[in-house]
């Protein structure tokens, strides 16, 4: 199965092991999926139903039509009679198992985003779409966890003791003993059929193939169900780098016919393994072999271990966990206490102890996983977006407010270092970022903030669920710098929304438009507008004067506004002559980035804010189309009006919320319209801004330690300083250390 944002990228798996089961069908049994339990391997979920119904990704995610999508799919398994369990997975492992293919990953989503930003094809999930998928699990009650760590192996040993199968795209799980077996997604008819029962009653079912290890152990009688983890070995998988078996490839003969499976001429290492596999009267004369065609001592130690976590990552048998799933699902209610310290075994980067209330939490999704990533590692990848490839990453937008979260997180585990004596520049002390720049992913040390001016020290971890409900708001608002709006009805759920819009446009570099300002507060009211025309009715949150006044407003004129407003949800088409406007995208790929970073803080807090709900804020579609007619017109705001219906209370909502915004900014907080709108010109006129930038930048390193302090170590990596001068870790020893600090990461 396959972070800020969660790493939502292709699934992980096995080589070419999917492609196998696609060519040798008769492994996998027809079967109707009705009347029974299942466990879902959620992370696949969301990416199936986004890329499944086709929504928008390219200007930044339609998450309104994402949602209905969510519910769509989950209320046609309750007619099949299905009872779900979403499972997610965790963190990343400590021991960074998976550290290079995660790194890997990202580096193809960076690569894919650029492409897509100059019109080639490409497909890459927006940032706030497993917070939008989170949040629309628990607004209609469907079951879901959230793992510690890797879930595919706790998925396994759930669906074993529910009796159920596992439905999910990953090829792990052709490898774990299921009894219930495996359904894939891609062999699921997910439309409706209907039958009737010898008794005459009609029950509803979904086809479906199903696989069980059976089917295939039954070809290798000699190896029985010990084939499984050498064929997981073999063909590599996200624990093993498959080159340490390039001697045992080379040694292989290839025995044409013999096999008893479809397998393509071309796939030569498939082919390979299967016949190889075939031959074998044991599994330690398998064993033998790979170890016998090691060169060196060192070489066969790596092919050792590479066996052993395979071994242990494809069994059953028992968790690597002492967090049970079964239980929490048969007896959710005693999640929701603190954990005692002796089922507390999570520890910091440093050796901290996490707070009992943190797990169960992180379990039930009410924080963020990315968290534990940040206390266990010290490391995290700002996921690329749609976005201007020479302009800076739309996440230094939302620095600020990282720091913040990271003084939190880290205050317990950064104590323990404190205690030895003098702090260094190094991850003990700060957060690896793995973030963009230019062309390129670029790792980027960050400090923790520890105060915050207008609140003072922050607090510690531990401290934050006895701290006042008013307390822990006015942390978020002077993180925010909220100011007392004024405006009637304003409800705390569109004061956070308005403080994310505010803090977003002074953030953002490049700057952003008013335009820009105009289609954000239009889209909060068109997305207001579709909810009560296909819902028939107010949204069941905190009814704030948006959702008030459409309310209030006759049909009819709902109606006159949807249609006048519904063209600007088409998506455009885009091409490499035609390719998107990065620029009017990049502002609002900032806008995402400073949305999730302070639902991530909110939720860090306990949420003193409700959460808003993503698909009530953003539609990356409509306001890319609207904010590009804005730019058309002479007089924008007049426009807005007769959008709006300018006979009814509709565009005095609009007037009051921009107001209300208008007059919290400096009037050089925008980027004059003229100058933006020949922004694209002058990027090409300049020439190619990365142009320091050469192929080796991807594994260049820097430190953001304080502003504007640049110096460069022995190796030539590059170190920028980029905290407060307030801030207690400043003064930094940036010695050298990069050579221990490489080795401690391996």
């Amino acid at each position: 199965m396959s972070h800020f944002g969660i790493l939502l990228t292709e699934t992980m798996g096995i080589s070419g092991l999917t492609t196998f089961m696609d060519d040798n069908l008769h492994l996998l049994k027809e079967t109707r999926l009705h009347n029974t339990k299942v466990v879902i391997d959620g992370n696949n979920l969301y990416h199936l139903i986004f890329y499944n119904n086709h929504v928008d990704f390219l200007h930044g995610g339609d998450y309104d039509q994402y949602a209905r999508k969510i519910k769509e799919f989950f209320t046609l398994l309750h007619s099949c009679k299905i009872q779900p369990y979403v499972v997610f997975d965790g963190g990343y492992e400590q021991d960074d198992k998976k550290f290079y293919t995660i790194l890997e990953r990202v580096k193809r989503r960076l690569e894919m985003a650029m492409d897509l930003a100059k019109g080639y094809r490409g497909k890459v999930m927006p940032l706030l779409a497993y917070e939008t998928f989170k949040a629309v699990l628990l607004e209609i009650n469907v079951p879901f966890v959230v793992c510690d760590f890797e879930a595919d192996k706790e998925v396994g040993i759930l669906a074993n003791k529910l009796n159920c199968p596992v439905l999910s795209y990953d090829s792990d799980f052709y490898i774990l003993s299921l009894r219930a077996g495996f359904i894939p997604f891609d062999s699921v008819n997910f439309t409706l059929q209907e039958d009737t029962r010898e008794d005459g009653t009609v029950y509803h079912y979904l086809p479906a193939r199903r696989y069980h290890v059976d089917n295939f152990v039954k070809f290798f009688p000699s190896l029985g169900k010990t084939v499984l983890p050498l064929l997981a070995t073999l063909l590599g998988n996200d624990y093993v780098d498959i080159r340490i078996f390039h001697s045992f490839y080379s040694s292989v003969r290839l025995y044409e016919g013999k096999t008893q499976f479809r397998i393509p001429k071309s796939h030569t290492k498939m082919q390979k393994v299967i016949s190889w596999l075939e031959s074998l009267e044991s599994y330690n004369e398998g064993i033998e072999k790979v170890m016998g065609t090691a060169v060196t001592p060192a070489q066969k130690e790596t092919i050792s271990l590479a066996i052993g976590k395979t071994m242990d990552a494809f069994t059953t048998d028992k968790s690597d966990s002492d967090f049970c799933l079964y239980s929490y699902f048969e007896d959710k209610h005693d999640t929701e206490k603190e954990l005692p310290p002796s089922r507390n075994s999570v520890r910091g980067y440093n050796g901290s102890s996490l707070p009992n209330w943190f797990l169960p939490k992180h379990r039930q999704g009410l924080i963020p996983q990315i968290f534990l990533d940040i206390i266990t590692l010290h490391r995290i990848f700002t996921l690329p977006q749609v976005e201007h490839p020479k302009s800076q990453s739309s996440h230094q937008c939302s620095v600020q407010l990282r720091q913040l979260i990271y003084g939190i997180l880290l205050s317990e585990d950064i104590a323990i270092e404190a205690k030895k004596g003098e702090l260094l520049a190094n991850r003990k002390y700060a957060v690896e970022e793995y973030s963009r720049q230019g062309l390129y992913l670029k790792k980027i040390l960050v400090c923790p903030a520890t105060t915050l001016e207008g609140y003072g020290p922050l607090p510690r971890l531990t401290e934050i669920p006895g701290i006042l409900h008013t307390d822990r708001k006015n942390l978020l608002c002077q993180a925010l710098n909220i100011p007392p709006f004024t405006t009637e009805e304003m409800t705390g759920d569109l004061e956070l929304v308005l403080g994310i819009i505010l803090y977003w446009i002074k953030n953002a570099q490049p700057k952003v438009t008013l335009n820009h300002l105009r289609a954000a507060v239009v889209c909060l009211i068109m997305l207001k507008v579709k909810w009560v025309l296909i819902h028939h009715g107010a949204t069941g949150c905190e009814e704030n004067m948006i959702e008030a006044t459409v309310l209030d407003t006759s049909i009819e004129i709902v109606k006159e506004v949807r249609t006048k407003l519904h063209p600007y949800n088409a998506k455009p088409e885009h091409n490499r002559k035609h390719p998107v406007d990065s620029d009017l995208i990049h502002g609002f790929a900032q806008f995402q980035s400073c949305i999730l970073v302070v639902l991530h803080l909110n939720y860090l807090l306990q949420r003193p804010f409700p959460s808003p709900y993503i698909p009530h804020i953003f539609s990356g579609t409509f306001l890319y189309n609207f904010c590009q007619e804005l730019e058309k017109r002479r007089s924008p705001d007049m426009f807005i009006c007769e959008m709006l219906a300018k006979d009814s209370k509709l565009p005095m909502v609009y007037q009051s919320l921009f107001d209300a915004v208008m007059k919290s900014l400096p009037s050089d907080d925008f980027t004059d319209d003229s100058k933006y709108k020949k922004r694209s010109k002058s990027h090409k006129k300049k020439g190619n801004a990365n142009k320091g930038i050469s192929s080796s930048s991807n594994n260049a390193e820097s430190m953001v330690l304080s502003p504007k302090v640049k110096r460069k170590n022995k190796s030539g990596v590059q170190y920028v300083a980029n905290c407060p001068l307030t801030n207690r870790f400043a003064g930094l020893d940036l010695s050298d250390d990069s050579q221990s600090e490489s080795e401690s990461d391996q």
